[in-house]
């Protein structure tokens, strides 16, 4: 016996309809997420003497997230080589916006923190700038959100598989 299905309930999208829309939302949002918030003026300010960019940025931030945290676990977060994480690091130490310090436990290890003149104006600049995640990952039910966590962790993976292209094997974002 056949069984009819009812016309009105549509089929959920395929696998290559969800690519599609998933293709267009990443680089859209990663854009938006990323001009969205404007640093603070003092930190706009050292970065223009300094003559730093958004790389810049982007490491500052994951220092704030993170720190005290070690060059080799910050090159990790950033999807950068040592040596690259490491001129990035020097040089927003140069522009006073770093402190670097040996780690007491292995002299090995070189730890970074936000330079205390700006550290009040980069938890701010990073509380805003992690608004959207933070929303995001609130709206969402305890389900949705492992179930999110699960597509991003898998979706890292893969790409972690593949590499980079670029010579140096830094991917800026």
């Amino acid at each position: 016996m056949a069984v009819k299905t009812d016309p009105n309930i549509e089929s959920p999208p395929s696998v290559e309809d969800d690519l599609i829309e998933l293709t267009s939302l990443v680089p859209v949002t990663l854009h938006d997420l990323k001009n969205a918030v404007p640093a603070p003026m003092p930190m706009r300010d050292a970065m223009e003497r300094s003559s730093l960019g958004k790389r810049h940025a982007s490491a500052l931030l994951a220092v704030a997230a993170a720190e005290p945290i070690g060059v080799s676990e910050l090159a990790k977060r950033l999807g950068l080589l040592l040596s690259s994480t490491s001129t990035i690091v020097g040089e927003l130490s140069r522009a006073g916006m770093l402190e670097r310090a040996e780690d007491e436990q292995d002299r090995r290890r070189t730890i970074v923190r936000v330079h205390e003149d700006y550290r009040d104006a980069m938890e701010g600049w990073l509380e805003v700038a992690i608004a959207p995640f933070r929303i995001a990952l609130e709206r969402l039910s305890p389900e949705a959100r492992a179930h999110f966590m699960e597509g991003w962790r898998i979706l890292h993976e893969e790409a972690s598989l593949r590499g980079s292209d670029d010579a140096d094997g830094d991917c800026e974002a």
